[in-house]
């Protein structure tokens, strides 16, 4: 294809409508990995330890995947767009999006984690969580995504500028693995060394579409198979806690972005009609991560004292963490968008 046709097609693809149903994949499956983490209850090497586990380890592709759906939705106006990248007006709003919400959490966190007893009232002890995000288990997630914020540009400006686009995808790869292999110190999950490469990929989408897209669909059967014979080895992995699991968790990671994103596109082929519900859930995605592990905990703590069985407490936590979660948060976003809607046009009036 020509660069002028190339460009012609990029030009008419004003939204990419897949990643709206990425987010909605993504977000029903870091709940759900959150709520079969509770199978650990069960007895190791029984039948429901191990569907537990199965279930768990081929959802395992969240963080990768919001990585990469945030790499791709913070540079694809400038790949295709041709917009000018100013870095800190790129910090600002970026980092606004994502910041405000998250210390709003912080705060309701650490306030319902007081009145449950986990935490005391100590100003210091709330600052480093909110720094570190400590203050609940899965906000490690905001701290990496403001340090690609960060480095984010600079990885743009190498991919932009470079006709070997692949070999530097490879090579930082290659640091993604290393480093989630070697680098071990306290709360060294937290750093963006471990995901670049998802980060990077998504970038790269933005630069390299149409061939993405062209490559994508051309090996559909080869990425899903691939992707359910990779889960499996990562289950197996996980279930004997092998020495090549980080290996075998990143080409899990990466074949389950190519999987992800294939599902995606299936569904924005498919379900085209309820792309306005989906639409809105992807608005509400961050906010139901945030979210759901508070409503996962309150259950927890309901279900000691009212189930006795495992299995019962795991359905128990699936109709209720999901439902609440995802209509509280649907029902935020759709408030919050009416009540821009007149600031909207008060401002296009201008």
């Amino acid at each position: 294809m020509s660069a002028i046709n190339t460009a012609q097609t990029i030009d008419k693809k004003d939204k990419l409508y897949e990643l709206d149903y990425m987010r909605f994949i993504a977000c029903f499956a870091v709940m759900v990995v959150h709520i079969t983490a509770t199978g650990a209850e069960y007895i190791h090497g029984s039948f429901p330890y191990i569907l537990m586990l199965l279930i768990n380890r081929s959802l395992k592709f969240t963080t990768p995947v919001f990585i990469f759906l945030s790499g791709v939705t913070s540079f694809y106006s400038y790949s295709y767009k041709n917009n000018k990248l100013k870095y800190f007006d790129f910090l600002k709003k970026r980092l606004s999006k994502v910041l405000i919400a998250y210390f709003i959490w912080c705060i309701i966190y650490y306030a319902a984690y007081i009145r449950m007893g986990y935490y005391v009232m100590d100003i210091k002890f709330l600052i480093k969580g909110i720094l570190q995000g400590t203050m609940s288990y899965h906000l490690y997630f905001v701290i990496i995504i403001v340090q690609m914020y960060i480095a984010g540009p600079i990885f743009y400006f190498i991919l932009k500028n470079s006709e070997k686009k692949i070999p530097i995808l490879i090579f930082a790869g290659i640091i993604t693995y290393l480093s989630a292999e070697f680098i071990r110190f306290d709360l060294s999950d937290r750093l963006f060394l471990k995901y670049m490469v998802f980060y990077m990929l998504g970038i790269f989408v933005t630069m390299e579409y149409n061939n993405y897209l062209t490559w994508i669909k051309k090996n559909k059967m080869l990425i899903i198979s691939g992707y359910m014979i990779i889960g499996i080895i990562y289950t197996v992995a996980s279930y004997y806690n092998s020495v090549f699991t980080t290996l075998i968790w990143f080409i899990f990671s990466s074949i389950s972005i190519l999987f992800v994103y294939s599902v995606g596109l299936l569904m924005e082929d498919k379900l085209k009609n309820i792309y306005s519900f989906i639409k809105v859930f992807g608005q509400s995605s961050y906010y139901i991560y945030l979210m759901h592990p508070l409503i996962l905990t309150i259950m927890i703590r309901y279900a000691e004292n009212n189930f006795l069985s495992v299995s019962n407490k795991i359905l128990f936590y699936t109709f209720t963490v999901i439902p609440i979660t995802v209509i509280s948060c649907l029902a935020f976003t759709i408030i919050r968008n009416k009540l821009k809607k007149p600031k909207k046009a008060a401002a296009k009036a201008n």
